[in-house]
């Protein structure tokens, strides 16, 4: 018996050490999620969801709630959205005027914060404002090809822009036109 007890705990060691586990390589990233639509793609930020029924001509994802104020009631949220221009001729440039005349209309106290051409067919502008009760910030990415503005646009509160603003820019740059 005492023979089959030695035996038992010698082979409970064995297993033991047996069991060491190397820790996993963290030295590479896990890759984002991919939003990838036919004409467009773009990375998910970690921990954000898309909105159901998201379609190509129009997709949200939706944030965390997150713990940067007391109560969060606001979903911070980027927005794809796809439309037809008027004409195949039609500019990033007047696509930009358009929406900066427009904007106004929709967003109470609307202040530019920034505004430029990063591309040919690609333009960005933040600016900031009151809608739905909320102090926010905006930044819009305006895309054009085929005669369709491809709009990538990052809404938050205005309090918390500062501190989104740098984690979301990395994901808002991703996005690419097939």
């Amino acid at each position: 018996m005492k023979q089959f007890i030695f035996a038992f705990l010698l082979c409970i060691g064995h297993c033991s050490i047996a069991q060491v586990q190397v820790a996993p390589d963290t030295s590479k990233a896990p890759k984002p999620m991919v939003l990838d639509k036919k004409t467009y793609k773009m990375d998910i930020p970690k921990g954000w969801r898309i909105q159901d029924n998201c379609q190509e001509t129009l997709c949200s994802l939706l944030s965390p709630t997150d713990t940067l104020s007391y109560i969060d009631r606001f979903v911070d949220n980027i927005n794809i959205t796809v439309d037809k221009l008027p004409s195949a001729n039609y500019t990033v440039d007047k696509y930009a005027q358009f929406s900066i005349t427009y904007l106004p209309s929709v967003v109470k106290n609307f202040k530019i914060v920034e505004k430029k051409k990063l591309k040919p067919n690609v333009y960005m502008i933040t600016y900031k404002g009151e809608k739905s009760g909320y102090a926010q910030t905006w930044r819009q990415y305006y895309y054009i090809k085929n005669a369709k503005v491809f709009i990538v646009t990052f809404a938050c509160e205005t309090e918390k822009y500062a501190y989104y603003k740098d984690i979301v820019e990395p994901y808002l740059s991703s996005f690419k036109l097939k």
